[in-house]
């Protein structure tokens, strides 16, 4: 079966669509605080049903978007679907798209479980891929854009600091990292 190869840029296409139609709602929330809040966290003061629906929609979209990346990697690297970078991968991805469901308020501690949960699968995947690739340099990469971003969500979230700020530096250090592996292993 040959998978397009369009699908190879989704992920590389859904964090930036995902974080501006989040910006767009955060800024209908004006007692939204980028200090105090995280992205979930807006949800709580959107004041219209269809901000509600078009938060909930952004997750699916994304979710669906990485979880065709994540088809993508499988079929390029001829990857076994009961492998366990295929599971991580996927798992992330169905995670991440569950926080549709799972919202902040209503889910708190499950919503807060699977949002992390998703973040640590994808940076197993990650691991899993750099060593696949084999390239010293990059493993040496991924390690560091793997560690930064888990030890700064982990530690803000003990102390109960996270924010969106800590959310995008984690999200742009994987990012990053996601456009070096698209554009030189893919």
């Amino acid at each position: 079966m040959n998978i397009p190869e369009i699908f190879k840029y989704n992920s590389i296409i859904s964090i930036p669509l995902f974080s501006i139609i989040s910006l767009l709602l955060i800024r209908k929330a004006p007692a939204f605080s980028f200090r105090k809040h995280t992205v979930s966290m807006s949800i709580l003061l959107f004041n219209r049903p269809t901000q509600t629906l078009i938060f909930r929609l952004n997750f699916v979209i994304k979710g669906l978007l990485d979880l065709g990346f994540v088809w993508f990697i499988l079929h390029y690297f001829k990857i076994s679907f009961e492998s366990p970078t295929a599971w991580v991968l996927i798992l992330s991805a169905l995670l991440f798209l569950s926080l549709a469901y799972f919202i902040e308020g209503k889910y708190t501690i499950t919503h807060k479980v699977i949002a992390y949960s998703s973040g640590v699968f994808w940076a197993i995947g990650q691991i899993h891929l750099a060593k696949l690739i084999g390239d010293v340099s990059f493993i040496q990469l991924t390690n560091i854009a793997v560690v930064i971003p888990l030890v700064l969500a982990f530690g803000f979230m003990f102390v109960k600091k996270t924010n969106v700020f800590i959310q995008v530096l984690c999200m742009s250090i994987w990012y990053i990292w996601l456009v070096l592996f698209v554009f030189t292993y893919l």
